[in-house]
């Protein structure tokens, strides 16, 4: 895949080039508790209703997650959103045991993406169960956004055109992508990072043994001036994460909400395997039947030869 090497951009002349969105994230961050608190953790749900945004979120949340709810209200009051308590039928298991299997296009566009990228073989699918498998690595969202923006000015650099299950997600957003890819050697693991940023779509994720995951960032930012960072239809029906870092500064508490896609690359490197195989097993084959078509027309002779001599012989003594 693209950047499986640490390849340096070419500097311009002139630092002209805006700097990458996510080291603007990761700047922010920095001013947060970046721990992973189970506490301020959510998963919750968007639709529209009557042409209005709508979070659906978990029941209790004001007893039992008062600051998160705080930022929803604030997100909800500036972008005139509807908030309404999730009473419906769901099923209690963890987030990644419910997502639906179906290939949705987000998951299909993120595929095409990272193939338009250069990802060899076939465009990878969607991992089934929809987890990060047991033995592959982890890397925590937060951290995840500091080493891409530690990443992103000496990583390899290219614009993309969002394919159609993009830009069909992105309500016909058509703004070219500019993907970021390196491979990053830290104490704990080596792992290659993919970073695409355009105007209505950010995603960043990294390479995790036979997985790749990806999270795509649907909106956040800080309290006191909370933004929707993609299409609504981009937010709507599915299930997606939010997660609330804390800061010492008042109303500096960070809020983020993503959407984690898992994409199983065994079958990349199967059909890779197959497409080298398969010329040479026809080659074999093709040799193969060429022998014995040669072979047959040889025995076909010397029989005769025989029959011949032998009527000959018949024909002498009569």
């Amino acid at each position: 895949m693209m950047g499986t090497t640490v390849e340096a951009a070419a500097k311009p002349e002139n630092d002209t080039l805006e700097k990458p969105w996510i080291q603007g994230l990761s700047a922010v961050l920095d001013l947060t508790d970046r721990r992973n608190n189970p506490r301020l953790r959510t998963t919750m749900s968007c639709n529209f209703k009557q042409n209005r945004i709508a979070f659906f979120l978990p029941p209790e949340m004001a007893s039992l997650q008062p600051e998160n709810l705080r930022y929803m209200h604030r997100i909800a009051k500036k972008h005139n959103c509807r908030l309404i308590e999730d009473r419906r039928n769901v099923n209690v298991q963890p987030i990644i045991e419910q997502r639906s299997l179906d290939t949705n296009a987000m998951t299909l566009g993120i595929s095409m993406l990272l193939k338009q990228a250069g990802m060899p073989g076939a465009a990878p699918e969607p991992s089934k169960p929809h987890r990060l498998h047991p033995d592959n690595l982890h890397i925590d969202v937060a951290e995840l956004i500091s080493m891409a923006s530690f990443a992103a000015p000496t990583s390899k650099r290219i614009v993309l055109l969002p394919n159609q299950f993009i830009v069909d997600v992105l309500d016909n957003e058509t703004s070219p992508i500019v993907g970021y890819a390196c491979k990053l050697v830290t104490a704990d693991a080596v792992t290659t990072l993919a970073y695409f940023d355009s105007a209505h779509f950010r995603a960043v994720g990294y390479h995790a043994g036979s997985q790749f995951v990806m999270h795509v960032f649907l909106a956040g930012g800080p309290l006191h001036s909370p933004q929707i960072w993609s299409s609504p239809n981009t937010i709507s029906n599915d299930n997606f994460r939010f997660q609330l870092f804390k800061s010492t500064h008042l109303g500096h508490d960070f809020g983020l909400m993503y959407k984690t896609l898992y994409l199983d690359l065994d079958n990349v490197a199967e059909s890779a395997t197959k497409l080298r195989s398969k010329p040479k097993e026809k080659a074999k084959s093709t040799t193969k039947s060429k022998a014995k078509d040669k072979a047959k027309p040889k025995k076909n002779k010397h029989k005769a030869a025989k029959a011949k001599k032998k009527a000959r012989g018949k024909n002498k003594g009569k």
